[in-house]
């Protein structure tokens, strides 16, 4: 790839707009070598800010529609870059004067994991059962989820992926060390946005099932038992989608359903 950053940089800005343009260019420079050049570049060069901004971004592009990339990737886009990433979300390099590192590479680890279709060959979730501390990380993704944000819906392009945030919440509540990394106050902020959105979505909205799929993993595997937060308005919820009669409330009518067996202590 060019070495010169002043042609480099006009590039990058080019391959921005051609992802915008189709779906198939996105999924051709999946395929290329530019994701692996990206990631080595950004690894060889943690203090230029410039450059980690504009790599960041157009990765971010390039893994949004959530296709899963090639084998040959998990060489410079494996392991070692998403430790990468995560390390500075939580501690950024001391030349990102404007604090822009932690949202952009969260952002990209957020699009990442968009391809990963079962916890056991997630990359994402497998670095952060070895992080320390992802306080940062966890603030910052409760924060997006609260507002009902999706950073990399950056396209229109159809079929449109599942929502990013929604679906790293729930790979990250469906493993018992990564559900951990978040504090119990964060747990509650978390619960108040699952009731608020079971509440407030219809019938045959798919993000209801995933909400209600979300309470039933945070049920399962943080410590709910300690302070059984917003459990009577999870049962409101729950009474209240089992008295609804479209065909449209079944496949949630189960999920409750099944809550409902796993969990008998709690909703007696």
């Amino acid at each position: 790839m060019e070495v010169r950053w002043s042609i480099r940089q006009l590039l990058l800005q080019a391959f921005g707009v051609l992802c915008s343009l189709d779906k198939t260019i996105i999924n051709i420079m999946l395929n290329s070598i530019l994701p692996g050049e990206l990631a080595r570049d950004m690894m060889s060069n943690p203090r230029n800010i410039p450059k980690l901004n504009y790599s960041a971004l157009l990765l971010t592009m390039v893994f949004s529609m959530g296709e899963s990339m090639p084998i040959t990737h998990f060489e410079l886009l494996g392991p070692q870059f998403i430790i990468f990433l995560l390390d500075n979300i939580e501690n950024p390099p001391d030349t990102d004067i404007d604090e822009q590192i932690p949202d952009l590479f969260l952002n990209l680890v957020i699009s990442y994991n968009l391809q990963f279709k079962s916890k056991s060959e997630n990359i994402v979730i497998n670095a952060l059962q070895k992080t320390i501390s992802a306080k940062s990380f966890t603030e910052r993704i409760l924060w997006l989820l609260n507002r009902e944000e999706d950073p990399v819906r950056i396209f229109d392009h159809e079929p449109a992926p599942p929502h990013s945030v929604l679906k790293l919440f729930l790979d990250l509540f469906n493993n018992e060390n990564t559900a951990d990394l978040f504090y119990t106050n964060d747990i509650k902020v978390l619960i108040d946005i699952v009731v608020r959105n079971i509440a407030d979505l219809s019938p045959g909205d798919n993000r209801r099932q995933q909400y209600l799929e979300l309470c039933r993993l945070i049920l399962r595997n943080t410590n709910y038992h300690e302070h059984l937060h917003r459990r009577e308005e999870f049962l409101k919820c729950f009474t209240r989608i089992f008295c609804e009669e479209t065909e449209q409330s079944k496949p949630d009518q189960n999920i409750v359903k099944a809550i409902l067996n796993e969990f008998p202590q709690y909703f007696k």
